[in-house]
């Protein structure tokens, strides 16, 4: 078994490293943020008791979905 392939590797954009649970947080906050921008729209808010937990649980639920896709651990 190759342990190199389980070891976190930096995404480089250009001469910038970003680690990998930086860049899948980001996408998962900025798709948190357009799902509860559609569901406003739509009228679902008046069915959300707390926006900000329901976007914070959002974006947890991204980040879960993104890291089996992109190896952050």
């Amino acid at each position: 078994m190759n342990t190199m392939l389980s070891i976190p590797h930096e995404i480089s954009f250009g001469e910038i490293y970003l680690p990998p649970l930086l860049v899948v947080m980001t996408i998962a906050y900025l798709l948190a943020i357009g799902v509860s921008q559609m569901c406003g729209k739509l009228g679902w808010h008046k069915y959300i008791y707390s926006p900000a937990i329901a976007e914070f649980s959002l974006m947890v639920i991204f980040v879960e979905l993104f890291s089996n896709f992109i190896a952050i651990v």
